[in-house]
């Protein structure tokens, strides 16, 4: 596994990768993880570094970059049988090249929008995406062997794009631990309307627009915002919450308590312009916690919605407005959308995930 952060990063890729090498690992498999970091069994540590513009960025999402020592990679490559590639950086450029020269099978995985970096450092010109896009094709994703994507959505971003190499959509998938939990083994709020935005602190996840949205609602006094994930908004999030009738919460949380959240929550809004599949809509709704989501083009998730009821106009404040009191007025509706969400998330059990990538793997390795 080719990833550049490792330790501590939120991210989905990161997350994501950490449950196929558990899941690869129990099977028997082994799985060198080559990134930045400390050192650990099975990990192969490499240096990290911050780009000058985006240092700041980067250390408050803990996502430094690996750099590739030349000896070190081929050293690891060279005992692989498959190179599984995370990220479109250079660590993943110079690690393919390695595998190239040494006659070694390389997948690679769509986790990273152009928009994801661009809107970050606050560059929304598509002409940027597009040479961000046939940058990531000609040094990753047109010379892999195949290529994972998330979703349809993400596979229709490469192809329209001119990606001619396999592809194979496998979503990141949902662990069987993520399930509803009964309501006294969850945070108590009393009769406030619980109201989740989960994912990083960044901005195209467009968590202040679900502040705003909470302060112009018609039950803003009876509102429990809970904003569950890190990253360098936070401190520009907490004061924007912070003249909201009902402080809002702050949390970064583990898998255990992040499923004891989504428990204790009556509604979760992803309001994010840019994703791939979204990990956090999948575990919400897999906990029984219904979700409305933004109908972004620029994003997978409203594949998830419920039905038209649970989509808003991406970066519209008065339709968030208007669909979260809608919604905050129907509690016998949220309640039975409880068990529709679960059937929804169902489909997308890791399980399923884990061995259509397995079966990646099979089709790739030699012999």
């Amino acid at each position: 596994m080719v990833i550049d952060s490792w330790d501590d990063a939120a991210n989905g890729a990161v997350i994501s990768t950490r449950r196929f090498t558990e899941l690869l690992r129990a099977q028997g498999h082994t799985v060198t993880i080559l990134a930045a970091g400390a050192p650990a069994p099975g990990k192969v540590v490499l240096r990290p570094f911050y780009i000058p513009f985006a240092n700041n960025i980067m250390r408050k999402m803990r996502l430094p970059f690996a750099w590739p020592t030349p000896a070190i990679l081929d050293a690891t490559i060279a005992q692989q049988d498959v190179i599984h590639v995370q990220f479109p950086f250079y660590l993943g450029i110079k690690a393919i090249t390695t595998a190239k020269r040494l006659g070694k099978p390389v997948v690679s995985s769509f986790h990273v929008q152009a928009e994801h970096l661009l809107y970050n450092i606050g560059v929304r010109n598509q002409g940027w995406v597009e040479r961000v896009y046939r940058f990531f094709l000609r040094t990753i994703y047109s010379r892999s062997d195949i290529v994972v994507c998330p979703s349809a959505f993400a596979e229709r971003e490469l192809k329209t794009r001119g990606l001619t190499v396999p592809t194979e959509v496998i979503s990141n998938g949902v662990p069987a631990d993520f399930r509803p939990v009964p309501k006294g083994g969850t945070p108590d709020f009393g009769d406030r309307f619980v109201l989740l935005s989960v994912g990083r602190l960044a901005r195209e996840k467009r968590h202040e627009l679900v502040i705003d949205a909470v302060r112009h609602s018609r039950h803003r006094d009876r509102i429990q915002l809970v904003i569950l994930g890190d990253g360098p908004l936070r401190e520009e999030l907490e004061q924007k919450g912070s003249d909201l009738p009902v402080k809002p919460v702050f949390n970064f949380l583990g898998k255990e308590e992040l499923i004891r959240w989504y428990g204790a929550g009556d509604l979760c809004v992803h309001a994010s312009e840019v994703e791939v599949e979204c990990m956090s809509v999948l575990e919400a709704q897999a906990c029984g916690l219904p979700c409305l989501i933004a109908d972004s083009p620029r994003s997978a998730t409203p594949q998830f919605a419920l039905s038209h009821d649970y989509l808003f106009q991406s970066g519209n404040r008065e339709d968030l407005v208007r669909k979260i009191d809608t919604l905050v007025d129907q509690p016998a509706r949220l309640l039975a959308d409880r068990e529709a969400s679960v059937k929804a998330a169902s489909a997308y059990s890791i399980e399923v995930s884990f061995a259509k990538l397995l079966g990646v793997y099979r089709r790739v390795a030699p012999g």
